[in-house]
């Protein structure tokens, strides 16, 4: 087990870079962040079927991967 004075540099820079990516999701415009969400649909369907589970993605006309400009 590690001490605690070397895990908590490492637990603070977690931290921080949570913050920080969740302070850069916060800032996407609302298209951006539903195409994200198209994307994790598309991500997650073929798992879903494969259970059994009816799966509908949402279709988007102008759907570019996320992220992409």
């Amino acid at each position: 087990m590690e001490r605690m004075d070397t895990l908590r540099p490492e637990i603070a820079r977690l931290i921080a870079a949570k913050e920080q990516r969740r302070r850069k999701l916060a800032a996407l415009s609302f298209s951006e962040k539903v195409r994200m969400v198209v994307q994790l649909q598309q991500m997650a369907a073929p798992v879903l079927q494969a259970r059994g589970r009816p799966v509908r993605v949402w279709a988007l006309d102008d759907l570019k991967p996320a992220g992409g400009k």
